[in-house]
């Protein structure tokens, strides 16, 4: 009996002891996992950091706008055509005439041209007949627009079978908008046209459209014009990134290093409903790729407004914003109208009246877009670098026409 209850009271001590082994420690804590917040919860908790200022019109744009992939279309050319190899404009016995086209050396197809614009147009032709071109020959129009071309025009020097001719026409776009070509060949001693390809039977070109441009508006005198030769009528914006100052007849905007946000200071001039407003920009010793400058217009607010903007590799671009969103009515655009690089002048303008905005770069419409998000307020100039330190762009002129009354 007796060893009956120990073997008992044995087991009940193992048991006991068991047990204990798997009791948690009053000393350790249960990890806790972090909340996670919803997408929408965590945008309500983002601070805004768009706050309007309280020292003087400006605003710094801190919500990166997005960037667009910009693709450059190329721009059409002429098609050479190959070297014939048939008898072209000659007589038997005697030497032929034979032309290829090689490359336009200015005006490629399609180029912009406001009406009435003059021009020069070259062609580079390659010699490939067996007759030596002289002044005895000339370039002569055959069919389409003339555009006030001299024809026939003499060719100058001489140029032996096998060697390469640029030949110019000096012509003006007609008054007009659309689309002009005009065909010429050459024309030999004896009074017979050649051109290119195959038996001498194709004509080389011209071909342009010509645009609406600001002449076209018939703005007549400006309303105000500023030169730029003191600061009055401008805040001189002086932030972490950007700082606006005057000197030597023009306001110069730099931006300190590069961001993917702009900044603009407005001029103290009143709210305008109506109005096409115009700027003279000139780039600074650096400029590059989408380092840009530009205007801000019809800001009810420091703090929103159209903003158009030209880039330093001739892309334009117009986007509203209301303080917080951007919103694109154009992304990043190319235009050769626009001229690229460093120590550049390019003139912006932008036309409102009512809904309807329209762009131009240099004389030249690029554009026209409705939107009615702002029908009136002041304007401003702005900056903002994407690829160089210190940007610097002069502006030497600024001006603005009151549309209300037309």
């Amino acid at each position: 009996m007796k060893r009956h209850l120990r073997i008992i009271s044995i087991l009940l001590l193992i048991s006991i002891l068991a047990a204990a082994c798997n009791m948690p420690s009053g000393g350790a804590s249960t990890p806790t996992q972090e909340p996670v917040l919803t997408q929408a919860e965590a945008t309500e908790q983002e601070t805004a950091t768009n706050i309007p200022p309280t020292t003087q019109p400006l605003v710094t744009i801190t919500q990166a706008p997005p960037t667009a992939t910009v693709t450059v279309q190329p721009t059409a050319t002429s098609t050479p055509a190959p070297t014939a190899t048939s008898t072209a404009v000659g007589t038997p016995g005697a030497c032929t005439d034979q032309a290829k086209f090689v490359q336009d050396v200015t005006i490629p197809d399609n180029t912009e041209m406001l009406p009435a614009q003059d021009f020069i147009k070259t062609w580079r032709l390659q010699n490939t007949g067996t007759c030596t071109w002289t002044s005895a020959y000339a370039v002569t129009f055959v069919s389409g627009d003339q555009m006030s071309g001299t024809s026939p025009l003499p060719l100058t020097g001489s140029t032996a079978p096998g060697n390469s001719l640029d030949v110019s026409v000096s012509l003006k776009a007609p008054g007009t908008v659309g689309t002009y070509q005009g065909n010429w060949e050459l024309r030999n001693p004896s009074g017979a046209n050649f051109g290119t390809g195959t038996n001498a039977s194709q004509s080389f070109y011209v071909l342009i459209n010509v645009v609406e441009g600001v002449s076209q508006l018939n703005l007549g005198p400006a309303t105000w014009t500023d030169n730029m030769d003191t600061a009055d009528s401008w805040y001189l914006l002086d932030t972490a990134n950007t700082k606006f100052t005057q000197g030597d007849g023009k306001l110069v905007m730099t931006a300190k290093s590069p961001s993917s946000g702009d900044e603009w200071g407005l001029s103290n001039k009143p709210a305008l409903k109506d109005y096409y407003l115009q700027a003279t920009f000139i780039t600074g010793g650096s400029c590059s790729g989408l380092d840009h400058y530009g205007l801000l217009a019809r800001a009810p607010d420091p703090n929103s407004g159209y903003v158009l903007e030209f880039s330093c590799d001739g892309h334009y671009r117009l986007y509203k914003w209301d303080g917080k969103n951007y919103t694109a009515l154009q992304e990043w655009h190319t235009t050769s109208t626009i001229h690229t690089g460093a120590n550049q002048t390019n003139i912006m303008g932008l036309w409102m009246k009512g809904t309807t905005l329209r762009v131009y770069a240099n004389g030249f419409k690029l554009a026209e877009f409705t939107d009615s998000s702002y029908t009136q307020g002041q304007f401003g100039l702005v900056i903002g670098s994407a690829n160089t330190n210190n940007l610097t762009v002069n502006v030497d002129q600024v001006a603005y026409w009151d549309l209300s009354g037309s």
